[in-house]
């Protein structure tokens, strides 16, 4: 099964406490960044195969959102298969899909290791922000 999550080579990608942290981070960092920019967050999917994490509105336009997090170097991706789920989906919501990658990496010079992030290292967020998927 692929998860969709891309990972430095060192990481033990059998891992799935550690999937799901890093994955969370990524999700709470697009959610609190919405929040902070007057979106209101109506669903939240942590789960590692679901092709959308964050449901959110502003005024009245909904956006159905795609969040994929991934360790320096890698960077967070939305393979062909969800991103088609993920299209159906915000049709069936009459919300436009979005994509948001992110990637963590370490303060200190050098790669972060997914371990690391778990353990609670102190990491820096990159985010290019959201990209609609057509």
């Amino acid at each position: 099964m692929n998860l969709n999550f891309y990972y430095s080579k060192e990481m033990d990608t059998n891992n799935s406490e550690l999937k799901m942290n890093i994955h969370a981070r990524g999700i709470n960092y697009v959610h609190d960044l919405l929040d902070r920019s007057g979106f209101t967050i109506h669903a939240v999917k942590k789960e590692l195969t679901s092709p959308s994490q964050l449901l959110a509105k502003v005024g009245d336009k909904s956006l159905l959102i795609a969040v994929r997090t991934a360790c320096h170097p890698d960077a967070g991706r939305l393979d062909k298969e969800n991103q088609e789920k993920l299209i159906k989906e915000s049709e069936r919501l009459n919300a436009v899909p979005y994509f948001a990658g992110i990637t963590l990496t370490s303060m200190n010079d050098g790669d972060i290791e997914a371990e690391d992030i778990a353990g609670g290292r102190e990491h820096k967020v990159f985010f290019n922000g959201m990209n609609v998927i057509r």
